[in-house]
């Protein structure tokens, strides 16, 4: 047994019982653990569900069972209690877009602090911005890539970047999977952090190439619901 306090980010919960859920939390210091969390959704409640929203931060202090598939949660607390004005639907999207992907790229209990801290940073920026960039979903994936260690080798001169290799090359003839050369171009510009207007359709394909890449690296994206959902902002 061991009690510890950590920085936390939510990523889902499920109900469970009439009043319970059991709720995914990126923790800090123990990594992804999966909590169960009495009576929450019951009115006497003194926690908040609110608390285990997609990539909600908060503290939590909780007792470590090694063995055990679900811990327990003795307190959580909202790490800041300053509040967006109004709920902008955009920013819930993106943050359930963000929790779903992380969801499925973790492994349970394993400690990945400096993950951790860019997730965190992501969501503090995101909070704190008052216009979302719409190339927001197809930053963060490349940029998370570079944390899974297959982040694209950036090549100027070549036309089509291939996504079973991670780089760029000028023929796409032998390729069965590749951006092509219109969207290559957008996608250096993402690499190399350039704002660029991106039209609706080319953000779409880029989204779904990115998702083949994760795919091809072995990281399997699908059922993903929330890129479905930031398919329907259109802007």
């Amino acid at each position: 047994l061991m009690k510890y306090e950590s920085r936390a980010i939510a990523l889902s919960y499920i109900k469970h019982g009439e009043s319970s859920i059991i709720a995914k939390l990126f923790t800090e210091k123990k990594g992804l653990q999966s909590f169960i969390i009495k009576g929450v959704r019951s009115n006497k409640s003194k926690k908040k569900l609110g608390l285990f929203q997609p990539l909600e931060l908060s503290i939590i202090n909780a007792t470590y069972l090694p063995k055990k598939n679900l811990q327990y949660l003795a307190s959580i607390n909202l790490s800041d209690s300053k509040k967006q004005n109004g709920i902008n639907i955009t920013k819930k999207f993106l943050s359930l877009f963000v929790a779903e992907v992380i969801s499925k790229i973790l492994q349970e209990h394993k400690v990945d602090k400096p993950l951790f801290l860019f997730v965190w940073q992501l969501k503090t920026n995101l909070t704190a911005s008052s216009m979302v960039d719409p190339n927001f979903p197809l930053q963060f994936l490349i940029d998370l890539s570079k944390h899974m260690g297959f982040h694209p080798l950036y090549e100027k001169e070549s036309a089509y970047f291939n996504l079973e290799l991670g780089e760029f090359t000028n023929s796409p003839k032998q390729l069965n999977y590749y951006i092509n050369q219109e969207n290559s171009h957008y996608f250096k510009a993402l690499l190399n952090k350039q704002k660029v207007t991106i039209p609706y359709t080319n953000r779409n394909q880029i989204l779904l190439n990115l998702i083949d890449y994760y795919r091809l690296q072995h990281h399997e994206l699908k059922n993903i619901t929330s890129h479905l959902i930031i398919e329907s902002l259109r802007s």
